[in-house]
């Protein structure tokens, strides 16, 4: 079942983490909905969100599985699955990515113009926040830090946009992420780092943020 469909369950889920899937200028074709996705933890099948991880030229590689569940506190709301690990892979997803968001151009990466810009996140939550916010940039999403520095990028991409978390006394990450910096500027892309403010865990986290007061009052 496609994701983007009014009403889906991966919409309800998606919407209650601040993401709207009809204000993007696309609807991410790698989602999709599947009702019954078998899971060895909970061991039965569970509703899910499962995503295509594909190579650049659109090769699938693996499956992004997020297993969800009814939010018991709001009617119609669903929310990640009480499980000790709701998000899995299924298959080697190692250069591969999650293609969410494909930019200005509105071309798949293998198509992508020359010197075009692309922004990396992580999860797939955080990725779509950003694709909000910035509906010029293609937004990938690694699955797994990682494989953020595993990334394969067609040669016309120039400019990398690496979308990260906000765990700086993280060393392992703090290295992983330096490793995915050097890897595509020593490929000759310009390299940028984005962080949300401080206090935001990730980029998701700063979508779900309320509103300033002061902000609420200037736009009334």
């Amino acid at each position: 079942m496609i994701a983007s469909r009014p009403g889906s369950t991966v919409e309800a889920y998606l919407a209650g983490r601040g993401i709207a899937l009809e204000a993007l200028a696309r609807p991410p074709r790698a989602l999709r909905f599947h009702p019954a996705c078998p899971c060895l933890e909970a061991g039965r099948s569970l509703p899910a969100m499962v995503a295509a991880i594909v190579s650049p030229e659109g090769d699938f590689l693996g499956t992004h599985r997020t297993w969800l569940a009814p939010d018991p506190e709001t009617p119609g709301a669903w929310r990640k699955a009480a499980l000790r690990d709701p998000k899995k892979t299924l298959g080697s997803y190692a250069g591969g990515f999650i293609p969410l968001a494909r930019g200005g151009s509105g071309r798949p990466i293998k198509h992508a113009e020359k010197g075009e810009t692309v922004a990396i996140a992580e999860g797939i939550e955080t990725a779509l926040s950003i694709a909000m916010a910035r509906p010029d940039l293609r937004v990938l999403a690694a699955v797994a830090l990682p494989n953020m520095a595993r990334i394969l990028l067609p040669g016309a991409i120039g400019r990398v946009i690496l979308c990260a978390d906000n765990d700086a006394r993280n060393a392992r990450a703090a290295d992983l992420l330096t490793k995915a910096a050097r890897r595509f500027a020593e490929e000759g892309r310009e390299v940028l780092i984005a962080r949300p403010p401080e206090g935001f865990k990730d980029f998701n986290d700063l979508l779900q943020a309320p509103e300033p007061a002061d902000a609420e009052q200037a736009h009334g």
